[in-house]
């Protein structure tokens, strides 16, 4: 005997399940956004799976002998498991609406409109259009698609190992999508993966739109710095100098690169933002740590990174087009309330107040928001013509302010499942987890970062950033969470 105790193998159910759910994550790099019909079913087949795996009855041998799973206590879990019941009201809360249309969009060869029905006036209602195009269930299947994925991970996911795999195939994922955008940028490359033809020319990765992308590759920057620090307490419980937290500084060195070369203002903004503090909060712990301070070895291989990466972004970014990107910020401002963002956001909270307790309905946007717009000259035609006067519509799809347009979608009653699903997050974060403090701050200013560019854009209106956006923090908690109930254990 050497003194050693034997760990009980991982269960069979577990491994299924992080087969089954670090694929799905990592195809949220790779799934077109999601906005394709196939990939955004995928996405949802993935979470179902997921889910599935966790809590379905399965014989004794797929449990395992670790003592972490077993039906009933699957089951428990996920009762338990306050997400679960928030998220469960709200897709409740999507279907009546998608059963309950107030309009109803119709078609003919000149165009679309959409009239008024006779709906149940105390339910919350919708508008009756085409899935394919979007409607309330096809928004009810992608967030039941992130819901399904959140609830099977953390019931499933018992063991640390499991989590890890999870999160760095996430991670590996990411930084792939990331190296390929910059690839296609050199390449010249017109249309997405090179081969898959998009109407828009401002495509990055594989997202058809560059916002969406660069949220996604912030996302990714945020998980990646918990990780580091995660990892960096365990080199140094081990006594070791060197480990995986190395790598993770060169992942966010990678995705900021991609990020910067994507040429988006918000992705520069927010995902600066993100890597400012996973710099500041590193400098902070280095010089906390006398080890660090002491090992040459991690010095010159830190100032190795910073030196490379800084080289990367000053020889392969192109400052002068990120400076004409941004244009004159002084006058942008002063022109502000002309900006047809603004105007859009402004429109959209008109909207909102004209029913602020249900909303218009999930996916209903596109389709009222024109009834408004026609009030706005300036986002209601394309042009002014001199002789013509005011011509051509202006298409919108989305407000491109996501708090105000789920304000507007989902009412105020919508939006509480939401926020108290956010605040039981940031609960578990500050409440029950120690000794990770720093990976916890990387979280929450992921999580602050999100927030204040769904405020700006519509980055949440991506089926793959959200299923992403839920899947990470869940299982980023739970890595933190699981290590914080094995130092108690010891202690």
């Amino acid at each position: 005997m050497n003194g050693k105790v034997k760990v009980p193998a991982v269960a069979p159910r577990e491994w299924a399940l992080v087969c089954a759910g670090s694929l799905t994550l990592a195809f949220t790099a790779w799934g077109l956004s999601g906005v394709r019909l196939w990939s955004l079913h995928v996405l949802f087949v993935g979470g179902l799976l997921t889910f599935l795996l966790a809590i379905v009855p399965l014989s004794p041998r797929w449990n395992g002998a670790d003592g972490q799973h077993g039906n009933v206590q699957n089951l428990k879990r996920l009762l338990r498991f306050p997400v679960f019941w928030l998220g469960l009201g709200f897709l409740v809360y999507l279907l009546i609406q998608g059963l309950n249309p107030a309009w109803i969009q119709l078609k003919n060869e000149s165009g679309w409109w959409i009239e008024e029905l006779d709906p149940i006036g105390w339910l919350p209602s919708s508008v009756t259009a085409s899935y394919k195009t979007t409607n309330a269930f096809r928004v009810l299947t992608c967030f039941g698609a992130a819901h399904l994925l959140a609830c099977g991970l953390w019931v499933g996911l018992q063991r640390r190992v499991c989590v890890l795999v999870v999160l760095w195939i996430f991670l590996v994922s990411g930084v792939g999508m990331a190296i390929v955008a910059i690839l296609q940028k050199f390449t010249g490359a017109n249309a997405v993966l090179w081969t898959i033809p998009t109407p828009n020319s401002n495509f990055w990765g594989t997202f058809f739109y560059r916002n969406e992308a660069v949220a996604y590759l912030t996302l990714i920057i945020s998980i990646s710095s918990a990780l580091y620090f995660y990892h960096l307490n365990r080199s140094e419980q081990r006594g070791i100098s060197g480990g995986p937290h190395l790598l993770l500084f060169a992942f966010v060195a990678i995705v900021y690169t991609s990020i910067a070369l994507a040429l988006s203002r918000g992705g520069i903004i927010f995902g600066g933002l993100m890597v400012g503090c996973f710099f500041c909060a590193a400098i902070f712990r280095w010089l906390y740590t006398s080890k660090a301070r002491k090992s040459v070895s991690l010095i010159v291989i830190t100032a190795f990174l910073l030196g490379s990466g800084s080289y990367t972004t000053f020889r392969y970014v192109d400052l002068e087009a990120i400076k004409t990107r941004f244009g004159d910020v002084e006058k942008t401002i002063e022109m502000a309330d002309r900006d047809s963002r603004m105007i859009t956001t402004k429109v959209t909270w008109e909207m909102f107040q004209e029913k602020p307790w249900y909303g218009w309905g999930a996916g209903s946007w596109r389709y009222v928001f024109p009834l408004y717009q026609r009030s706005y000259p300036e986002i209601y035609y394309q042009r002014y013509d001199s002789k013509r006067g005011w011509v051509g519509r202006k298409i919108y799809y989305y407000a491109h302010n996501d708090i105000v347009q789920f304000l507007c979608e989902y009412g105020i009653i919508g939006c509480i499942f939401l926020l108290l699903i956010l605040i039981y997050w940031i609960g578990v974060q500050w409440f029950k987890i120690s000794g990770n403090a720093l990976s916890v701050l990387m979280l929450q200013a992921g999580m602050a970062v999100t927030v204040g560019h769904a405020a700006v854009d519509f980055i949440l209106q991506s089926p793959a950033y959200w299923l992403a956006l839920n899947g990470a923090i869940c299982v980023s908690v739970k890595l933190l969470l699981l290590d914080t109930e094995r130092h108690h254990s010891r202690a």
